[in-house]
């Protein structure tokens, strides 16, 4: 906890502050749209009722644009997950409700700064938060970016400002649980077309990949367990967090009811419920309380992990989901994400992964030969390996350059 806060001090700055004020009442988020152009990229965030915002750039860790609320909710039906990808100079977005302000965060895919920030009443749609971003160059992005003068109070403006960006996969020791899941007196879905119940397969596929991790010398591989024996969901999600693991995967076989059509793997990463439930537990276990500093930094401290958390995991489920997509059908070949309790731990990135549906003919085929399940669990090897690519010198890390698209009229 120490380094943590450590590397949070070293690494936090704060901006270039605009100030726009609106209504005292909570309004919801209901739209963000872009617009990309040669000269800017302009941001508009629509409202129910004018919102109180404030709009600065961080230049450390990572470039980002933060767009601060004295209240806010989120209600955009077409990102339930809170989350999007932007247009020209912004990258991927989200909105943090949980913070001490409510803000939306944005990756800046350039360094860039703040030309304009103003307010506009309904013309057809919300009220209108526009932010426009114009590039500049890196000497000038740091310059503007810095502690405000009128800053006094530290725990304040971590609390209110500070974003963390995700840190690489750790390298030292790196730690793999694997959890097969179900076992003992849950057998999970029971098989349809002969062969073993969801945890038998479970247990031989997880045996199959921690066989695949050790042969590699690269991985501490950590079982939940490693016969027929049943485990607690809370009690996997601990011996994760006892091990300060670097990567949980959990293995499951699905099951469609009395349907037989659905087939092919999913990956889930967590959802926002999902992120809610970690925070609340992560305050409830008190691991996060120092009583020598104020209660506002561990709670930054808990989003900051929180932060990672997500990143990794999103990550490593992008890596696992194309890999597994080359050897197996895809159930859904779109980040998937859930509330599944043994992913609700703070700090260790987790996913679910459900290698196919024993309700499918094709599905239990594969899931039960023993061929067909190592070459599935040979592609979640291959996933573990590119996630901590960097650890063997690989890149480790994969840029996706956006061409700014040219927008009709955003305003």
């Amino acid at each position: 906890m120490v380094v943590v806060m450590m590397r949070l001090m070293a690494s936090l700055v704060a901006c270039a502050l605009t100030v726009i004020s609106g209504s005292a009442f909570a309004s919801d988020i209901t739209k963000v749209r872009f617009g990309a152009y040669e000269t800017h990229t302009r941001i508009v965030i629509e409202s129910e009722t004018p919102l109180d915002s404030r709009a600065f750039t961080l230049a450390e860790p990572v470039s980002r644009l933060v767009v601060s609320f004295d209240q806010a909710g989120w209600d955009v039906p077409e990102l339930p997950n809170r989350q999007g990808e932007g247009d020209g100079l912004v990258g991927r977005f989200q909105f943090d409700g949980q913070a001490g302000a409510p803000r939306l965060v944005f990756a800046l895919t350039a360094p860039s700064t703040i030309d304009h920030h103003f307010s506009l009443d309904p013309d057809g749609g919300g009220y209108r938060t526009v932010v426009d971003l114009i590039p500049v160059g890196s000497s000038t992005f740091q310059q503007v970016s810095g502690f405000p003068a009128e800053t006094t109070n530290m725990a304040q403006f971590l609390v209110e400002n500070a974003v963390v960006s995700a840190a690489p996969p750790a390298c030292e020791a790196v730690r793999v649980v694997i959890d097969p899941g179900h076992g003992g007196r849950d057998p999970g879905a029971l098989a349809r077309f002969g062969g073993g119940d969801e945890a038998d397969v479970n247990l031989a596929a997880g045996l199959e990949l921690r066989d695949l991790l050790n042969a590699t010398g690269r991985y501490e591989v950590i079982m939940t367990r490693d016969r027929d024996v049943f485990v607690d969901l809370y009690d996997r999600v601990e011996i994760a967090r006892e091990a300060e693991a670097d990567l949980f995967i959990s293995l499951h076989a699905d099951s469609a009811g009395s349907s037989s059509t659905p087939e092919g793997a999913t990956v889930y990463s967590m959802n926002h419920r999902a992120v809610d439930r970690a925070r609340s537990r992560a305050i409830s276990q008190g691991d996060w309380v120092d009583s020598n500093r104020p209660e506002e930094v561990s709670r930054i401290l808990v989003e900051m992990s929180l932060t990672n958390k997500e990143s990794q995991s999103e990550r490593f489920a992008d890596a696992l989901r194309s890999e597994v997509g080359r050897v197996n059908p895809l159930f859904r070949n779109t980040p998937m994400r859930a509330n599944f309790a043994v992913l609700i731990d703070a700090e260790v990135p987790a996913v679910l992964f459900e290698m196919g549906f024993l309700t499918n003919r094709n599905d239990a085929r594969r899931l039960n030969s023993a061929t067909d399940r190592r070459r599935l669990m040979q592609s979640a090897a291959a996933a573990i390996d590119a996630h901590f690519a960097h650890c063997q010198g690989g890149e480790g890390e994969r840029y996706i350059a956006q061409n700014a698209a040219s927008a009709s009229s955003t305003r």
